[in-house]
C-alpha cells in the first residue's frame, strides 16, 4: 500500500529503510532545495574521457539535469564533492574533472566542493584552488540554506589534518546555525566523523577511515547533516546512514567501493571491489517542513535504487531513527524455503562455490564460510578456517544465487563447508546450507623434504645477463618487471636505492597457496647513507594484506611482518646495516608460529594462529624485490644495496632446510 510522507510522519513506525513507495503521494510537490552529492570519484592521469570514471561522473551531471527538468521543482540548487576528485591531484586529473563539470552542469547549480587526502598525492591546495576558482574551506548560502566545506590541512589520513582551520570551523558553524535553529545545516567533509557511519572506525595498518578533529564542535549542533566519503562504503548500506548528536552520511564512490566486515574473531578489516561494480550518488530533497528525503541514484544501471533514506525534523534528537539501536532491533537473515549449495571447482589450496542467496529485511551483506577438514586416520572432522564470501548486495540488480571463492586450504584434503549468511548488523542464520569436496593434491614433482628445496612460488636470482625467475610451479608468478636502471653484477644486483627495483606479478590473484603456510626468504646486503632515516622494505608485499622484510634505521632491527585478520603481525629482530654485510633472511608461518632466521639462526619468533590475508587490489598483485610494491603498481621503501636471490615457498621450511642455505651458498 503506497502511503504519502505526511501519513509516515504521523505514525508511531520505526523505519529504518524507508521504502521509495513512502512518498508517492506528494514526492515533490513541497520541494524547496534539491542538490547532489558524490565523492572518490578518482581521476588519474591515464585516464581519458571513456574511462570508467569519468563517464560515470558525467551521467551523473546529465542526470541530474533531466530528473530536475521531469520534476514540479524543476532544477539542481548544488552538486557538492566530498574530495577524492583525483589520484594525485595533479592539473592532468582535476584539470578534467573542472572541464566536465563545466560541460554538463547548468549554470544555476551551485558547486560544493572540498579537498581530499588524494588531492594531496602530486598536488596542492593552490592548483586545487586555482582550478576550481573555489576556497578549499568555504561557506556558501544556496536557497537559504548553509553549505559548509572543509578540507584537510596535508591529507595524511591522519588526526589533526583540519585542526589548523578549526577556529574558522567554529566560528562559521556557530554563524550559520544560528541563522535558524531548525533549518539544516550541511557540512561537506572528506573524511567521516569518527564513530558515526559505517566505515568510519579506522581500520588496523594504514588506513584511518574516522576522524575525531570536528566531532567536539558538530556534536552541539543537531541540525547539522554531515556528507563525507573517504571509506567508499557502499551507500546501499544501511549504516552509512547515522544519528546521534547530529544526522551524518556516506557517499559511496563513484570509483570503487570499499567493503568492511567483522570476522571470526572480531578484527575489523576491508577488502575494495573493483571499478565495474561502483557508480551510486546521492540525491537530497529537502521539503518546506525541513524533511530531507535522500534517494539513491546508480549510474551503472540507469536507474533509482529500491532504498532510500528520510531525515524527518533534523534538528530534533528524539526522532532519530538511524541510531546504533538499530543493532538490537534488526532481525536475523533467512534461507529461502529452497536452498542449495554446489562446489563448482577445486584447486589444491581452494574451491568455488555457488549457492541460494539469503534474503534480509534490510542488508544481506556477506556469507561466513565456516570449513572443517577431515582426519582420515580418526574418521574425524576438525574445525580448519573460517572465511568469508561477499553477496553482491551493493548492486542494483543481485544475482539469484552467490558464487565466491575461498582459499586458505590444504592440498589432497577433503572438506565440509557450512555456509551461513550474515546482514550489515553482523547477524547471522540459525541454520546453513552444507556441501563437501577434496582439494587437489599438491604436484608430485615439488620436493618440499631434501635440503635447500627448490622454490615453488617463486625463484628470482640475479647475475650478469639479468633477473631471471625459475620457481617450480611456474603457473603463480610471472617474469620479472626490472624498473630503473640497476646494475647487475656476476651474482648480485646493485640498487640505488632511489628508483630501481623488481616486481614479480602473482598471477590470477594465486595467494591462496601462500594462506596457510609460506616461507619468505632473501640474500642481501644493505648501503645505506648514514642519514637514511626512513625504514626499507627488502623484499615483500605489504600493500593491504600480505607479507615481507623491513629494516628501521632509526631502530637498527630487521622485522618479519604478516598481515592476518585486520592486523599486521611482527617479530623484530636487533640487526645493524653498518656491520652486517651479505645477510641470508628466512621468514617463515607454518600455522603455529612466525619464524625469523638471520643467516641461517632462528632470530626471533612469536606465535601465532590463522590464515595469512593478501591485497585484493590488482595493481598491487605483485612481489616487490629492493621495496615494496603499492597499489598503483609502483613501488615505495626503496632499498640501496644489493640482493642475490630472492625466494617464495608455499609450506614452512624446517629449521634445518633453512640452516642448509648457508652452506657453500
Amino acid at each position: 500500500m503506497n502511503i504519502s510522507r505526511r501519513q509516515f510522519l504521523g505514525s508511531s513506525v520505526l523505519a529504518l529503510c524507508i521504502p521509495s513507495v513512502l512518498f508517492a503521494q506528494d514526492k515533490n510537490s513541497d520541494v524547496i532545495l534539491r542538490f547532489a552529492a558524490c565523492s572518490d570519484v578518482h581521476f588519474d592521469q591515464s585516464h581519458n574521457d571513456q574511462s570508467a570514471q569519468r563517464v560515470r561522473f558525467a551521467k551523473m551531471m546529465q542526470f541530474m539535469n533531466s530528473y530536475s527538468a521531469s520534476q514540479p521543482y524543476d532544477r539542481f540548487d548544488a552538486m557538492a564533492v566530498a574530495g577524492d576528485f583525483s589520484n594525485h591531484g595533479l592539473i592532468t586529473e582535476i584539470g578534467p574533472f573542472r572541464r566536465l563539470m563545466d560541460e554538463n552542469l547548468k549554470p544555476e547549480t551551485k558547486r560544493v566542493l572540498c579537498m581530499g587526502n588524494h588531492e594531496f598525492y602530486g598536488g596542492n591546495r593552490e592548483l586545487w584552488e586555482k582550478t576550481f576558482e573555489t576556497p578549499s574551506n568555504n561557506h556558501q548560502v544556496i536557497n537559504g540554506f548553509h553549505f559548509i566545506t572543509i578540507s584537510p590541512e596535508r591529507g595524511t589520513c591522519a588526526e589533526n589534518d583540519y585542526v589548523y582551520a578549526l577556529d574558522w570551523f567554529k566560528k562559521e558553524l556557530a554563524a550559520a546555525c544560528a541563522d535558524d535553529p531548525k533549518r539544516p545545516v550541511f557540512v561537506v567533509q572528506h573524511y567521516h566523523v569518527h564513530s558515526t557511519v559505517w566505515g568510519s572506525w579506522n581500520l588496523p595498518g594504514s588506513f584511518p577511515a574516522g576522524v575525531h578533529d570536528l566531532k567536539e564542535t558538530i556534536e552541539q549542533y543537531p541540525q547539522v547533516v554531515h556528507i563525507s566519503g573517504h571509506s567508499h562504503a557502499p551507500s546501499i548500506d544501511p549504516r552509512v546512514m547515522w544519528q546521534g548528536n547530529f544526522n551524518a552520511i556516506g557517499t559511496g564512490s563513484l570509483s570503487y567501493y570499499g567493503l568492511y566486515y567483522y570476522d571470526e574473531v572480531n578484527d575489523y578489516h576491508h577488502e575494495m571491489v573493483q571499478p565495474g561494480q561502483a557508480g551510486t550518488f546521492l540525491i537530497f530533497e529537502v521539503h518546506r517542513d525541513f524533511t530531507i528525503r535522500i534517494r539513491l541514484y546508480d549510474v551503472i544501471s540507469d536507474s533509482f535504487h529500491d532504498r532510500e533514506y528520510l531525515i524527518v525534523d533534523p534538528s530534533n534528537i528524539e526522532k532519530y531513527v538511524y541510531t546504533n539501536k538499530r543493532i538490537d532491533l534488526a532481525k536475523e537473515p533467512f534461507w529461502p524455503a529452497e536452498k542449495k549449495a554446489a562446489v563448482l571447482e577445486t584447486t589444491e589450496n581452494g574451491a568455488t562455490f555457488e549457492f541460494t542467496q539469503a534474503g534480509d529485511a534490510e542488508c544481506l551483506t556477506c556469507y561466513r564460510v565456516e570449513l572443517e577438514r577431515l582426519q582420515e586416520k580418526e574418521n574425524q572432522w576438525v574445525p580448519d578456517c573460517t572465511e568469508f564470501i561477499w553477496s553482491d548486495f551493493f548492486m542494483k540488480n543481485p544475482a539469484p544465487t552467490c558464487k565466491g571463492n575461498v582459499g586458505c586450504l590444504r592440498s589432497g584434503t577433503k572438506y565440509r563447508a557450512r555456509i551461513y549468511a550474515q546482514n550489515c548488523y553482523c547477524k547471522t542464520t540459525a541454520d546453513f546450507v552444507e556441501t563437501e569436496f577434496e582439494t587437489k593434491p599438491a604436484p608430485a614433482s615439488i620436493d618440499r623434504t631434501g635440503m635447500k628445496p627448490k622454490a615453488d612460488f617463486l625463484d628470482v636470482s640475479f647475475s650478469k645477463e639479468g633477473a631471471k625467475n625459475d620457481p617450480a610451479d611456474p603457473r603463480y608468478t610471472s617474469a620479472v618487471k626490472t624498473f630503473g636502471n640497476p646494475q647487475f653484477l656476476d651474482a648480485s644486483v646493485k640498487l640505488d636505492g632511489k628508483e630501481d627495483a623488481f616486481h614479480v606479478p602473482v598471477k590470477g590473484g594465486n595467494y591462496q597457496a601462500l594462506r596457510a603456510e609460506v616461507t619468505l626468504a632473501v640474500k642481501f646486503r644493505l648501503d645505506l647513507p648514514a642519514d637514511r632515516k626512513e625504514t626499507v622494505c627488502i623484499f615483500g608485499n605489504t600493500e593491504s594484506g600480505g607479507l615481507g622484510f623491513e629494516y628501521t634505521p632509526q631502530k637498527k632491527t630487521l622485522l618479519f611482518i604478516v598481515f592476518f585478520a585486520g592486523k599486521y603481525e611482527r617479530v623484530e629482530v636487533p640487526y645493524d646495516a653498518a656491520a652486517g654485510g651479505e645477510t641470508t633472511l628466512f621468514g617463515t608461518y607454518d600455522g603455529t608460529s612466525m619464524n625469523l632466521y638471520v643467516n641461517g639462526e632462528l632470530a626471533g619468533s612469536k606465535p601465532q594462529k590463522g590464515r595469512i590475508r593478501y591485497t585484493r587490489s590488482k595493481p598491487a598483485q605483485a612481489f616487490c624485490i629492493g621495496g615494496d610494491v603499492t597499489h598503483e603498481a609502483k613501488t615505495r621503501l626503496y632499498v640501496p644495496g644489493e640482493i642475490s636471490w630472492a625466494k617464495v615457498y608455499s609450506w614452512a621450511l624446517t629449521p634445518e632446510q633453512v640452516a642448509s642455505f648457508q652452506k657453500n651458498d
